[in-house]
């Protein structure tokens, strides 16, 4: 039916607001988007949701979600107690480990909003899930990078000092072979400089396999 305007009428033709919802959850993929009743049973699934954690509507639906936890967290009361802050609070965030159906664990960054009636009566959460296992592994992967740096920056340092300790121990003692006349005492005197010289060698060989620019 088409108004004064021309225009087609949403109320009469178009899907009701509701199926648009629905419509929209079902095309998502890259979360999982599901209701659960107040007592935190699973009472819709969405493709996203099969993706991520691997089940299918029939398999899911009209179980718990605590399914999705640790055994660990279960025994904590960590999925009661984010279905009560967000009935508290209206909604809950929580990140961590979640478990898909093959038993496999996938980091999640999680949203419980608290779905309430016009007289404010709670029926149910709205609960979105995204997998972010990715994006924490690259981010822990850059930390242990950086934390590598780090040593490596500190061990070049620490290399240098030690080579201008022993640099100098070799000046002191070349500088004292003109007092000493004992020609078995020059000997050892001469074998110890050499030795020191061997050794700043090495470190100064260790220190450009690391990186030309420390030094």
């Amino acid at each position: 039916m088409l108004t004064n305007s021309g225009h087609q009428s949403l109320a009469s033709e178009s899907p009701s607001l509701e199926d648009e919802r629905l419509l929209l959850v079902e095309g998502v993929r890259e979360y999982a988007i599901f209701m659960l009743l107040p007592d935190g049973v699973i009472a819709t699934w969405n493709p996203g949701g099969e993706r991520i954690k691997g089940y299918a509507a029939a398999e899911i639906i009209g179980r718990h979600f605590s399914v999705f936890f640790l055994s660990d967290d279960v025994a904590a009361g960590k999925p009661q107690a984010l279905l009560d802050r967000a009935r508290r609070d209206g909604q809950a965030r929580d990140q961590g480990w979640r478990l898909r159906k093959d038993g496999t664990r996938f980091w999640a960054d999680v949203l419980v909003t608290a779905l309430v009636d016009d007289l404010g009566e709670l029926y149910g959460f709205a609960k979105l899930t995204r997998d972010e296992t990715e994006r924490r592994d690259a981010e822990e992967q850059s930390r242990v990078l950086e934390r590598l740096a780090e040593r490596q920056e500190l061990s070049s340092s620490l290399q240098l000092q030690v080579i201008k300790r022993i640099f100098g121990a070799g000046l002191t003692l070349d500088s004292a072979l003109t007092l000493v006349h004992d020609p078995a005492a020059r000997d050892r005197i001469e074998a110890a400089i050499s030795e020191l010289d061997e050794t700043v060698r090495e470190i100064r060989v260790s220190l450009f396999a690391s990186g030309p620019e420390t030094l």
